[in-house]
């Protein structure tokens, strides 16, 4: 057993199976005890800074470059906005494939980080050499896993193809609609395709029912932390592209429910010196009090239902099972699941609606003075766009409120109190290193989009310490 008596921070770097670069600092009192821990984002991306005087037209396309996973997010999110500044309503053949595609990007994303990211957190034990617990040793025991687990993600990548005409980077999607319409070969390709995927996301959801069951005793009092929670809602019922925003509290009261283009009014940002990802929270209670979080169980836990029919089923059974609201950290990789279903159900009902095909895709688009503000919601949570337009359409202002960096608080404390299960007086536990791997990959963070905190004279600062953790140096 180690001791870490003499040290005064223990630095996890980098985090691995996560999306982006980043690591978790921990820092020990004099008695050795945690008073505090840390996730880095270790990278800037610096999106709103020299994107400012962009084209409209131009916009969404280079904007979508701040992540390669949740490109497809960013840009309809881009597109809602500047729509929304122009005061411009799309087709309903446009709103058709702009879901789809957004199914597409949460079918990828989620069979991606449930198979290939968390699932060797549930399949080996927390103590089993981190060095065994990935994905290529499951594959090597059970490699039709592996298979399935290709095919399913093949069907979102199939989607984004075909009506996004890439995987990464969508181009399709402008300001005023869809720029292509979709084939009725490609529908029924689409079709056939899905068929086997919901069946491949059912066989998802069963495993990771059996994998809960089995550890849950175990993971249930990991890193729990009570917050209030936002998500998009249409009819009380979930939904990643239309709808309104709603926030409840930690006692599942509904605090606010309003039209997306007024979130800056309950939202507002934070930046701290040791990290490059800013933190969100409640306008009304201030920061650390307005800790929020956005992302799978959040959706769960404001929504009254499900549309489709076998995600409705499983939302219930995850209602009956662990309660009206669930606060636990490690939920977010079951709700993840019941996404992938629904993606899965209602790509396929939009694919059943013929009236997908239809040429009416695009919408004249007038640039003027404005301002406009685009959300969906991204596989981790609720994405926001809000863009400043000048008359000769381009953008005199950007602002990004990313899931992650609306989880940050959360993400923070998580981890110090992942941290404390683990090291008291000294004595470092082990299994410390997974379990607080295993907390950070249950938001699965995506760094790229979040890493772009800037202060208005530049970079932040970075401060350099000696190994008792003093500051010895600021660097700007």
């Amino acid at each position: 057993m180690a001791t870490a008596k003499e040290q005064r921070q223990i630095a996890i770097s980098p985090t691995t199976r996560i999306e982006g670069h980043g690591k978790v600092t921990i820092l020990l009192d004099k008695s050795g005890n945690v008073s505090d821990a840390h996730f880095h984002a270790t990278e800037i991306r610096g999106f709103e800074q020299f994107l400012r005087g962009m084209e409209t037209d131009r916009l969404p396309f280079i904007i979508s470059r701040v992540c390669g996973v949740c490109s497809t997010a960013h840009v309809i999110a881009s597109a809602k906005a500047i729509e929304n500044g122009y005061n411009i309503e799309i087709t309903e053949t446009a709103k058709k494939l702009r879901e789809l595609l957004l199914m597409g990007q949460i079918i990828t994303n989620q069979s991606l980080v449930f198979f290939f990211l968390v699932l060797p957190d549930f399949y080996f034990k927390l103590e089993e050499d981190p060095s065994r617990r990935n994905i290529f040793e499951i594959m090597r025991e059970n490699p039709e896993l592996g298979r399935k687990a290709l095919e399913l993600k093949m069907f979102g990548t199939q989607i984004l193809q075909a009506v996004g005409r890439r995987e990464i980077h969508v181009v399709s999607v402008i300001p005023g609609g869809i720029i292509r319409p979709l084939k009725e070969s490609e529908r029924t390709y689409l079709m056939d395709k899905g068929n086997k995927a919901l069946e491949l996301a059912q066989t998802a959801v069963l495993l990771g029912k059996e994998l809960f069951e089995r550890r849950w005793d175990e993971f249930k009092s990991i890193a729990t932390i009570k917050s209030h929670y936002m998500g998009l809602v249409q009819n009380d019922l979930l939904n990643f592209h239309e709808g309104n925003l709603r926030i409840i509290s930690p006692t599942g009261e509904k605090v606010a429910e309003f039209h997306p283009e007024n979130c800056f009014d309950y939202i507002e940002e934070k930046r701290l010196g040791w990290t490059y990802a800013k933190f969100a929270y409640l306008k009304s209670l201030g920061w650390p009090e307005g800790i929020l979080k956005v992302g799978p169980t959040s959706r769960m836990n404001v929504i009254g239902d499900i549309l489709t029919p076998l995600a409705k089923m499983e939302f219930r059974e995850f209602r009956i099972r662990f309660g009206r609201l669930v606060h636990e950290t490690l939920l977010f990789d079951y709700a993840r699941l019941i996404e992938l279903l629904y993606a899965c159900e209602r790509a396929t009902d939009l694919l059943e609606d013929k009236a997908i095909t239809k040429t009416d895709l695009r919408v004249k688009v007038l640039p003027k003075e404005g301002i406009g503000v685009g959300v969906v919601e991204a596989p981790r949570g609720t994405l926001v766009h809000r863009y400043v337009l000048d008359k000769a359409g381009k953008t005199k202002n950007i602002k990004l409120i990313i899931p992650t960096q609306i989880n940050n608080t959360a993400i923070n404390q998580s981890v110090r109190d992942a941290a404390k299960e683990f090291i008291k007086s000294g004595e470092v536990k082990h299994g410390l290193l997974n379990s607080v791997e295993i907390v950070v990959r249950a938001y699965d963070p995506c760094i790229k989009c979040a890493a772009r905190n800037l202060t208005d004279k530049g970079f932040l600062t970075v401060e350099v310490r000696n190994k008792e953790g003093e500051i010895v140096k600021k660097l700007s």
